[in-house]
């Protein structure tokens, strides 16, 4: 009986060293969110992130602050941002609608990414001031503050002319896709990232999908998390450079391999015919 009794615990010692190996093996090889040539290639660069205080926005800004890269919160008002999202970061003032605010906020940026947007249908704030006239300032005075690449996060639906977000958002597919063009046009190394639906879900737990936008199918879904490790990836991985593509989740384990397919996804927007 103290024998079988000895076997049985030298097993549960076996069991418990094994798992408490494989459990450490498995974190110790668990892949950065964005990948370290991605984090190489951001070393010492200054970001600009327009639409800092958005809901995209403020994730991409969390995730950049956390991977300790050196990035600016664009915002039109510095007080409120400070009180909505903290003073540890670096927050400037400018406004896309505005072109002299944007030459401070420009200066000595490498990388510039868009998360701006508007839905309003009239006002002073529409798509077409934001979305569309925004891009165009924007890229303009990133190209005469020698930005080399702009990273804009728009819609996987952008063009399309019957969709009801252009009823209740002032043709706001339609500014975005023209907002596209002139960032194709810019001159700038352009990535043109199309969200799926985006949701709350906990990031880095799904596999992360990059597939040509034409690919895109309604109830595609991506976590906010997710897509800005998409979107960092895409401000600093070479072969991201003119790339047009959507971003969703997809059924399967979180893995890295969505960081090799930039090379595969599009340079051309794909727009729907207008």
């Amino acid at each position: 009986m103290l024998e079988r009794f000895s076997m049985l615990v030298n097993a549960a010692r076996l069991f418990s060293f094994v798992s408490l190996v494989l459990f450490h093996t498995t974190v110790a090889a668990a892949p950065t969110s964005v990948g370290d040539e991605t984090l190489a290639a951001l070393q010492g660069k200054t970001i600009l992130l327009g639409g800092a205080t958005g809901a995209n926005g403020n994730h991409v800004l969390r995730q950049l602050h956390d991977l300790g890269l050196d990035v600016r919160g664009m915002t039109r008002n510095v007080d409120r941002a400070i009180k909505k999202f903290g003073s540890q970061y670096t927050w400037i003032k400018a406004d896309v609608t505005d072109p002299d605010s944007l030459t401070a906020a420009v200066e000595g940026v490498d990388i510039v990414i868009s998360a701006v947007a508007s839905m309003m249908p009239f006002g002073s704030n529409t798509s077409e001031k934001v979305d569309h006239e925004g891009t165009l300032n924007l890229a303009t005075a990133a190209k005469a503050a020698g930005a080399t690449r702009f990273v804009i996060i728009t819609s996987s639906s952008s063009g399309v002319k019957d969709h009801f977000l252009n009823t209740i958002g002032g043709n706001v597919l339609i500014w975005k896709g023209k907002a596209e063009q002139v960032l194709v046009d810019s001159g700038l190394e352009y990535v043109v990232v199309g969200p799926a639906a985006i949701d709350d879900s906990p990031g880095a737990q799904q596999m992360i999908s990059l597939i040509p936008r034409s690919e895109y199918r309604a109830g595609m879904v991506i976590g906010w998390e997710d897509l800005a490790s998409v979107v960092i990836a895409a401000a600093g991985r070479p072969d991201a450079a003119n790339r047009v593509f959507t971003a969703t989740n997809a059924e399967g384990i979180a893995s890295d391999a969505w960081l090799s397919r930039f090379a595969e996804l599009p340079t051309d927007l794909n727009l729907p015919p207008e």
